[in-house]
């Protein structure tokens, strides 16, 4: 059995939780809890193990990347949207559209993050870290 799940998979992974959790199709969590008349235990038990999928994933991505690579990834895509856009070749006028650049720019994020590790394996051949504990 492998030691790592493979890619695609992670892949699939990080698009359903993003779009999963919200996408301007209205089909996910956050557009089925609006439109609830009625909030039961059952609902808060989801949207609880929702959060804790977020905490987790955000904090290997964070471990991952750090908050510098982070930033320079939202950096980096944001000025390529915004010069798709001042160019003509996006348009980002609507809300919905904008929501998709959104979703697709953080579910490539999150995918970016948990395969930080191994991509930085395959081009170093650094598998262990030794820290210096002087």
């Amino acid at each position: 059995m492998a030691k790592n799940i493979p890619w695609y998979i992670k892949m699939v992974l990080s698009f359903i939780l993003v779009f999963g959790t919200w996408n301007p199709l209205k089909y996910d969590v956050a557009h089925y809890v609006i439109g609830l008349e009625t909030f039961n235990l059952l609902v808060i038990f989801f949207l609880a193990v929702l959060l804790v999928i977020w905490l987790i994933a955000i904090r290997a991505l964070h471990e991952a990347l750090g908050t510098t690579g982070i930033l320079v990834y939202l950096i980096l895509v944001g000025l390529l949207l915004g010069g798709l856009y001042q160019i003509g070749v996006i348009n980002i006028d609507n809300l919905d559209t904008l929501g998709w650049y959104i979703n697709i720019t953080v579910t490539t994020l999150l995918f970016t993050g948990l395969m930080a590790p191994i991509w930085w394996r395959r081009v170093t051949g650094k598998v262990t870290v030794d820290e210096d504990m002087s």
